[in-house]
């Protein structure tokens, strides 16, 4: 079901990972962070980039925070330190850009004008699905 010929089946897993990934980089779009990390050549700067682990001081002297931070919000990286926040920090503004994307997503739709989606094709009755019997 999972597998591509020749490759091991996909976990469990690994696919809610992938698709935490997804809904995070949804929302961090949808917001516009635009902190660009997918890359991965400001890797390269980070002041922790020859250190096992990453230190409160080393991010608040890394010239590529704002690219991990982003990052690391992402990814959902399980690291302690990453962007100059803690692991605890970065949970608590996952939370916050979580709930901002909820309350833009919640106004939009309450913005919205039916009338005007379904002038637009956006929206279709299920009537216009249902197949055109003819009787003859």
């Amino acid at each position: 079901m999972n597998e591509v010929a020749g490759s091991a089946p996909v976990s469990r897993q690994r696919l809610d990972e992938l698709a935490v990934f997804e809904y995070r980089t949804a929302v961090m779009s949808r917001l516009d962070v635009t902190a660009e990390w997918r890359g991965l050549d400001w890797t390269d700067q980070a002041s922790c980039a020859d250190q096992l682990d990453s230190t409160p001081t080393a991010c608040g002297r890394c010239p590529v925070a704002a690219e991990c931070l982003a990052a690391s919000v992402t990814t959902d990286d399980h690291a302690q330190w990453r962007g100059g926040l803690s692991r605890a920090d970065r949970e608590q503004l996952w939370t916050a850009l979580e709930r901002t994307y909820r309350e833009i997503r919640d106004l939009e739709l309450m913005r919205m004008d039916p009338s005007q989606l379904s002038r637009r094709g956006d929206v279709h009755r299920i009537s216009d699905r249902a197949p055109k019997w003819s009787r003859s």
